[in-house]
């Protein structure tokens, strides 16, 4: 365990724990602390058998503003103890990576799900593709994905815009939303605000038990990947990239006439701006 961590620990054994408390530090002093750093609070709490609310008042009693600001605070900390490694052997481990990552993706996935989601998809006036930070690049890959398409869509980064455009939306309507995590505070509300008005909610992230999953009529999910000491990294990108390409593919295929005619339309639309 990291010293600042079992320093931490230490200090709290010092005085009296509550039950929740003991439980927290056992299963963190039990397990290999990398398996953690890639578990949501919702995962935590049902390993240890305690609620969310405890899991971050523990955080806090320890130092940090929340579960997240512990999280990473972990993962630096492990981190430090494999960056003497400078040799070129992390190529062969970033291909490792994306590797698992597809495996994980491949595994994770469920075919009467994403049979339900392109149903969702194809049933819908409007589909909103939204995700902020590093989710926004597969948000905005679908959106336009979905517009050659001939799907009547939107797609926005802003928090404060998405939920203007969301607050005319109804039950006719489609928000699919992207995050890695599930935990992203503005992505959370956007959810909740569609949930509130009636519209449906396709959920693209690693983590199916996350406080953004609660909200999805589908949630399509696979295994967690990225550190939180390296936000942003590929591995996250290609599992949301690749559910793009599931569900635009599983459109074509389920009506490959209709939407090869609007590929043709699309494409003599730019034809002109070629050079």
């Amino acid at each position: 365990m990291p010293n600042n961590i079992r320093r931490k620990f230490a200090q709290l054994k010092e005085g009296k724990l509550t039950k929740s408390q003991k439980k927290l530090i056992d299963y963190f002093e039990s397990v290999d602390l990398k398996k953690v750093i890639y578990m949501s609070i919702t995962d935590l709490a049902a390993a240890t058998g305690v609620a969310e609310a405890t899991v971050l008042r523990f955080c806090r009693l320890l130092g940090f503003g929340g579960y997240q600001e512990f999280r990473l605070s972990l993962a630096q900390s492990l981190s430090e103890t494999l960056d003497d490694e400078t040799g070129i052997g992390f190529i062969g481990e970033l291909e490792e990576t994306y590797r698992t990552a597809m495996e994980n993706v491949r595994r994770g996935l469920c075919e009467e799900d994403v049979r339900t989601a392109i149903e969702l998809i194809l049933s819908s006036r409007t589909v909103c593709c939204f995700g902020v930070g590093h989710s926004y690049l597969a948000a905005l890959e679908l959106h336009n994905r979905l517009m050659m398409m001939g799907v009547v869509t939107y797609c926005e980064r802003d928090a404060h815009l998405q939920n203007v455009y969301l607050s005319s939306r109804t039950a006719e309507d489609l928000l699919i939303i992207f995050s890695v995590s599930g935990s992203s505070k503005d992505t959370v509300e956007a959810a909740e605000l569609a949930r509130s008005l009636g519209m449906r909610v396709l959920i693209v992230t690693c983590y199916e038990k996350s406080p953004l999953s609660r909200f999805g009529d589908l949630v399509l999910s696979a295994a967690p990947m990225d550190s939180p000491v390296r936000p942003g990294a590929m591995a996250g990108k290609i599992m949301q990239l690749f559910m793009v390409d599931v569900l635009c593919t599983g459109m074509h295929n389920a009506d490959r006439v209709r939407f090869d005619a609007y590929y043709a339309r699309s494409s003599r639309a730019t034809v002109g701006k070629m050079i």
